[in-house]
């Protein structure tokens, strides 16, 4: 898949990106609108049209069994394709975190209670 870098003003024209990735899949325009329950026509539509709804993309992408969604990351520049991982990343590093000294915690209230019942035998 060839990835091209746009501005923030050059958007990619949907039409032409949809076109090209039913064509990488060779499959047919009368296939895929069969699989999405709509004429070809409508089809044929959307690869003139410059945006197309984000639901678009969605049943797109279910009858071609492929993420068009990563695609559209893809043209991102590559900074702005990091960011949503560097922050998930954080996240997954804090949540370790927390998990590790409530376990920490769990271990010493263990402890404790394993004393205890020493005591009592």
């Amino acid at each position: 898949m060839k990835t091209t870098s746009h501005s923030a003003n050059q958007l990619p024209h949907m039409g032409t990106f949809i076109k090209n990735r039913i064509d990488e899949h060779n499959i047919r325009y009368s296939e895929i609108a069969r699989r999405m329950n709509i004429h070809q026509s409508t089809i044929n539509g959307y690869f003139i049209q410059e945006t197309l709804q984000t639901r678009t993309l969605w049943k797109l992408s279910h009858a071609l069994g492929y993420n068009l969604f990563t695609d559209l990351i893809q043209q991102l520049p590559e900074e702005l394709q990091q960011t949503n991982k560097t922050s998930f990343q954080q996240q997954i590093q804090e949540q370790i975190q927390e998990q590790q000294q409530e376990i920490e915690a769990l271990k010493k209230e263990l402890a404790i209670y394993k004393e205890i019942l020493n005591k009592r035998i």
